[in-house]
């Protein structure tokens, strides 16, 4: 082939080439723009639509277990644009709750003033929502679940002796928390056990080796690890009481190994800091000597604590500070703080009274009726709504009593929570949990035929259960067999 038919080719190839060339760049710029003009219109369209659109939600936040177990806890909802300001008005809760709104740029805070109910599926609906400039409103919902609830209690054996944790809504016994021989009393602090046990004979010595002295240990839930609290010497543990937030707890300790009414400790009042030194630390009274108390509660979150003296004063005294005790009045019996901490139900030689503990002033509570006849109350506590979950005494014919456990708003007419059947056995201690969703109390089914553990320390019925019954239904949720229910 000649040079210049060999040149006519390559311009040809070359020709065809850009030809390629400029038809696949036309038709790159024709989708590109395309694409363009379609983002542009779906963007154009979206833009429309959010002015024709309130603000929404984008994300939300809240601790559900935190919830159920401290009031003041919070809902965030993330809004996707900044909202105007929003009346508590506009806020639904189902099931209901008192709540408080509070409003920053995107962000709504919807607060719960008082502890959830477990085991509830809550919905929040924030309706009537606008932006900053725009008049188009729009609504934000979100559903949450709360968690189970959680009970703790002892359940004695022949042997061996077990500290458990049960769910509300659970079968069976529940878990294992911590298992030894002669468990007397225990209080969780935390995420720590703490547990009083028979101490060995050997620390009272060879001439009273059977006095009911305690030894206290540490369980830490987490790793299992068990560790001993230095107790003075020969002392028996007669309660536990545990800080709501916190890592203290305090104790009431008597000698023993002595004659009655002597030795250093008599139903005295001391405080343990399990995240501290974890020493006992003694707690004065008016006069500087430890102070003697037949029961104690702290007040709070903080290490302030009521209370009820051997001398029937009701006294609050900070330990951590080192203030005398400040007298509140004279009881004849205090049964505790209610659930928001905000007053305490006692009983004087006149009947009831709940003592305002900001600003100490009192109300005279009388049990209503029960079925239309007239009760003697007894063992009261109350819910932050002031409901009182109250043993009462009835009389019968016969001139006999009968203990039940009763619902009371003041309206004239008590509910029934709890009675044995036939009116054989008996109540015990009970504890209104902290939420006042259920109450926990101990029954005894049959008392004529009650056999005692015969335990030296806090003897208690073999055949004593433990009922878990809703508040609001009187419906008994739960039984477990052993007795000293925490929440």
């Amino acid at each position: 082939m000649s040079r210049t038919s060999s040149e006519k080719l390559e311009r040809v190839a070359e020709h065809s080439r850009r030809l390629r060339d400029d038809r696949a760049e036309r038709r790159f710029r024709t989708r590109f723009w395309m694409l363009v003009a379609g983002l542009s219109l779906v963007g154009a369209v979206f833009l429309i639509l959010g002015a024709f659109q309130g603000p929404k939600l984008s994300t939300a936040q809240i601790d559900a277990a935190r919830a159920v177990e401290q009031p003041g806890q919070q809902l965030r909802l993330f809004a996707n644009q900044p909202v105007d300001a929003i009346d508590p008005a506009q806020v639904s809760v189902e099931p209901a709750a008192e709540i408080a709104v509070t409003v920053q740029n995107e962000l709504v805070t919807v607060q719960f003033l008082d502890r959830l109910a477990w085991s509830t599926e809550y919905t929040v609906r924030v309706e009537e929502v606008t932006a900053p400039g725009r008049t188009v409103a729009g609504t934000m919902e979100h559903r949450f679940t709360t968690p189970d609830g959680e009970l703790l209690y002892l359940d004695r054996g022949e042997e061996t002796d077990e500290v458990l944790r049960a769910g509300i809504e659970g079968a069976g016994r529940g878990d294992v928390l911590y298992s030894a021989p002669g468990i007397q009393r225990f209080a969780l602090v935390e995420n720590a056990l703490l547990v009083a046990r028979d101490a060995p004979d050997a620390a009272l010595g060879d001439e009273a080796p059977d006095e009911g002295a305690s030894l206290i240990e540490i369980v830490n839930l987490d790793s299992g690890r068990t560790e001993e609290v230095r107790l003075p010497s020969a002392v028996r543990v007669e309660s536990m009481i545990a800080s709501p937030a916190g890592t203290t707890a305090a104790l009431v300790l008597t000698s023993v190994g002595v004659p009655a009414g002597e030795g250093e400790f008599q139903q005295s009042l001391v405080t343990l800091d399990l995240g501290g030194a974890r020493e006992v630390q003694p707690v004065a009274g008016l006069d500087g000597a430890l102070l003697r108390v037949r029961d104690a509660w702290f007040a709070g979150s903080g290490t302030g604590m009521l209370a009820h003296t051997l001398d029937g004063v009701l006294v609050q005294v900070d330990p951590e500070a080192g203030t005398p005790p400040l007298p509140l009045g004279d009881y004849r019996e205090v049964y505790g703080p209610s659930s928001d901490g905000g007053s305490l139900s006692a009983s004087d030689d006149f009947g009831g009274v709940l003592l305002d503990l900001a600003s100490g002033e009192e109300e005279r509570i009388n049990p209503s009726l029960f079925e239309g006849d007239v009760v003697f109350a007894g063992e009261t506590f109350v819910t932050a709504q002031g409901l009182r979950v109250q043993k009462v005494a009835v009389a019968a014919l016969d001139g006999s009593f009968t203990t039940l456990l009763v619902a009371d708003d003041g309206g004239g007419a008590s509910r029934l929570l709890a009675r044995t059947i036939d009116d054989r056995g008996s109540l015990g201690d009970l504890a209104l949990a902290p939420n006042d969703q259920y109450v926990a109390i101990e029954v005894t089914p049959v008392l004529d035929e009650a056999v005692s553990d015969d335990r030296i320390v806090d003897p208690q019925p073999t055949s004593v259960t433990i009922a878990v019954i809703e508040v609001a239904t009187g419906a008994v949720v739960r039984t477990l067999e052993g007795f000293a229910p925490a929440w």
